[in-house]
């Protein structure tokens, strides 16, 4: 490129140019003014600009270029204003050469601005494409037709086909680019060739050189794959897919002590199998496995060194690994965070021995000063109210800084269910040893009106309709939102049940943590395994205190009629001596613990219930009796909540108060699902004359595995066994009678609610019992 630019004095003699640059931004001396006479003359000149005129343009607009200037008529002319403008100009990327003459007069000078423009892209023209589409490359490209051309940008866009291919299976696309320009016009033409090649797929990934692992544990950290059509993997090689794989294994390997692994890789083309096949062939070098050696801590002066040396678990002896490392850092910063040091320093001095593959570690503490809160600010909180947030929070202002305490705060407030996300921060305060804590929400959808139909295998064919609000606020019209009540009034329609409900519950009536609940209900229920048709119509409140973060006991009361009719005619006594309206009227006790980190998807804690119902006449019944019940659900968790064990165990036992018996409708019922999948529906416990009538002990013990299954991420595969029985006397558990089934399952999220299948097969049965398996599968709704 050439700028001529006047850089130096101006000559007052007709016409001046300045001298010729390849580089706007550099300065060079005018040769032709000879020494003596430019140390005679001044180091500035500057002139009143007349006018500006542009020359050679033909696409950009003259007042584009004006825009681009700040030299303009009536300002004096400076050396500073003009390399700037040429900056300005050049930086537009529409030129690729810019020349500034000077023309003098005694009123002033007039700047001429020539300039030679880039060429102008008229059409993009794509060749040899098949696999993508034109519209996916020229995404892919970024320019299109009308812009300047930019070589440079071309380019860029030329590597981005060429990696979108990569990641299709098109490891040796070939991609390249044409430039045509028409110099009378400055138009070009952009043409894309494309040589799209083998599309390859993997045959086999081996790995070669390990002896700690199998290759099979390798291959599972990895998404890159040989095709397998029963798992829906079709093998396709892809580029940066596979580089991450590389750094996934290499992570692993570090992570389990062997710092010095390195990995290399090959392609071996293998016609047998196919065009395109290719065998990945991965060399690991293993390197020593180090082990943690020396271990120190120094510093500690305000807590117990002996509770640090308690959380800590890279001990001397077990490996070392840089994760191990940050993870020990982390826990001793925890537990300083626990007692209010959250300016604590943790420096690890690492001395990692080569020879002996030992690694010393000495934990530099430097414990910092004890810290208050002074403020807690809520923040992102659009409907839910102040109040109800701050209900939830277990650290108050004046409070020491308490690290657990934030932490539970944010798990109350995830358990609401009003937030997508909850987080939390500090501030400075006003005193330098205390500071604010933040606590940022941020608001989801909590009011739902959904209607819809679903299949399950108790009910076959089933409709619904909701309309409900999680975060309701009575007081608040006409909004009614943000008060952190839940109500909802759902319809439900099926081939054998028919239900309405009305719910109503407020958590912290009088903002004490006592809930107040009202339901209201309509429930029909056939079921030919039963011989009649039952309806129960019933309402009532429920009152519960919370004790602790924990514990939570509380007293019910329910008013409710059941009625029995289309009894079969040869239906049980048990049956018959129930038919017609009954009337119950029943008190519930009950206490529970719940420990589980999220009430939604739980993967670890404790859910424990039990509770004591009585039916009397005192209190307006037609029948007198008593129901108890306990439940216990265990959940584990590995790998970061990917894989869930949850143990549920659940006991019933009823009997009756006087000369009566306990009503068929209130006894207990198994078999399906919810219970002892694989079973017919109802079918685990007493039958007479072919029908169920249920019992008044029960016993049911669910075991079941869920797992994230990879690449599915709404998907979760599961395996289960349940074990259970039901009883006629009460207080009668028979181990001989015991029902087991085992199988697996899919669980599936979905806009309108979980579903879920199991396969569930019986392994211990009754002579009469079905032995074949059965599916399960349930819509289920969350409310």
């Amino acid at each position: 490129m050439v700028l001529s630019i006047a850089l130096g004095l101006f000559v007052f003699a007709g016409k001046g140019t300045a001298d010729d640059l390849s580089d706007p931004n550099a300065q060079s001396e005018d040769q032709s003014v000879p020494a003596e006479e430019k140390s005679a003359q001044p180091e500035k000149q500057s002139m009143k600009v007349l006018r500006v005129d542009v020359r050679g343009n033909q696409v950009i607009s003259t007042t584009a270029v004006l825009n681009n200037m700040k030299t303009r008529p009536g300002i004096e002319l400076t050396q500073q204003m003009i390399n700037e403008d040429v900056k300005r100009l050049y930086g537009t990327g529409y030129f690729q050469d810019i020349r500034i003459d000077i023309e003098e007069s005694p009123e002033g000078v007039r700047l001429v601005v020539v300039v030679d423009e880039k060429p102008v892209v008229r059409h993009i023209v794509i060749e040899g494409n098949q696999l993508l589409k034109e519209r996916d490359i020229r995404k892919e490209l970024g320019f299109i037709e009308g812009q300047v051309l930019d070589e440079f940008s071309i380019k860029q866009g030329i590597n981005k086909v060429r990696d979108r291919y990569a990641n299709k299976g098109f490891r040796f696309v070939k991609v390249n680019y044409r430039v045509d320009t028409d110099r009378t016009t400055k138009e070009t033409t952009v043409s894309v060739i494309i040589e799209e090649g083998v599309k390859f797929k993997v045959a086999k990934v081996q790995f070669e050189g390990i002896r700690s692992f199998k290759s099979k544990r390798l291959l599972k950290l990895m998404r890159t794959k040989p095709r397998n059509i029963l798992l829906l993997r079709l093998g396709t090689f892809k580029e940066e897919q596979f580089k991450d794989d590389l750094d996934r294994v290499t992570a692993f390997y570090q992570s389990q002590g062997f710092l010095d692994a390195r990995l290399s890789h090959d392609f071996e083309y293998d016609e047998t199998k196919g065009k395109g096949k290719i065998i990945i062939k991965i060399q690991v070098e293993e390197g020593k496995r180090y082990q943690a050696g020396r271990v120190e801590i120094k510093g500690v002066k305000v807590l117990a060194e002996s509770e640090i040396w308690q959380r800590l678990e890279m001990l001397p002896g077990t490996t070392f690994s840089q994760q191990g490392l940050a993870e020990e850092i982390q826990r001793i910063r925890d537990f300083y965070f626990r007692y209010g040091y959250m300016n604590i320093q943790i420096l690890p001095d690492v001395n990692l021995n080569r020879e002996t593959g030992k690694v010393d570690v000495a934990y530099q503490i430097n414990e910092g000063d004890l810290y208050f809160v002074d403020k807690v600010k809520i923040r992102g909180n659009t409907k839910t109210k102040d109040i109800v947030i701050r209900r939830e929070l277990r650290i108050r202002p004046g409070d020491k800084f308490d690290g657990d305490a934030v932490d539970r705060s944010k798990q109350r407030l995830e358990n609401l269910g009003f937030f997508e996300e909850v987080s939390s921060d500090t501030e400075p305060a006003s005193a330098p040893n205390r500071r604010d804590i933040v606590f940022k929400v941020k608001e989801k959808r909590t009011g739902e009106l959904s209607f819809g139909a679903g299949v399950s295998s108790i009910d076959q064919f089933v409709g619904f309709a909701e309309i409900a609000q999680r975060n309701f606020d009575l007081m608040n019209w006409p909004r009614f939102t943000g008060g952190g009540q839940s109500i909802s009034l759902r319809g439900r329609w099926g081939s054998i049940t028919r239900d309405f409900a009305f719910s109503f519950e407020e958590p912290y009536l009088f903002n004490k943590p006592i809930s107040l609940g009202l339901d209201a209900y309509d429930v029909r229920t056939e079921n030919r395994n039963v011989d009649f048709r039952e309806e129960r119509l019933g309402l009532g409140p429920t009152f519960s205190k919370a004790f602790t973060d924990f514990i939570r006991a509380g007293l019910g009361y329910k008013f409710e009629q059941v009625d029995l009719d289309e009894i079969s005619s040869d239906a049980s006594p048990d049956v018959l001596l129930f038919a017609g309206k009954t009337l119950l009227s029943r008190l519930k006790l009950f206490l529970s613990r719940d420990t589980r980190d999220n009430v939604f998807f739980p993967t670890k804690g404790w859910v424990t219930g039990l509770s004591g119902e009585l039916v009397g006449t005192f209190l307006g019944a037609d029948e007198d009796y008593y129901v108890l019940q306990a439940n216990s659900t265990k959940y584990w968790s590995f790998q970061g909540g990917k894989h869930v064990i949850e143990w549920r165990v659940r006991l019933g036992f009823s009997d009756d108060l006087g000369s009566d018996q306990v009503p068929v409708f209130d006894r207990f019922f198994a078999g399906g699902y919810g219970t002892v999948r694989g079973y017919n529906f109802k079918r685990v416990g007493p039958i007479e004359g072919g029908s169920a009538v249920g019992g008044t002990s029960m016993v049911i013990v669910n075991l079941e595995y869920t797992f994230a299954l990879p690449y599915l991420e709404n998907f979760k595969g599961a395996f289960f066994i349940d074990v259970g029985d039901v009883e006629r006397d009460s207080y009668n558990i028979d181990f001989g009678e015991f029902r087991v089934s085992i199988g697996p399952g899919i669980k599936i999220n979905t806009p309108i609610g979980p579903i879920a299948f199991y396969y569930g097969l019986p392994i211990m049965n009754r002579d009469t019992e079905d032995k074949n398996g059965r599916f399960e599968f349930s819509l289920s709704r969350s409310f």
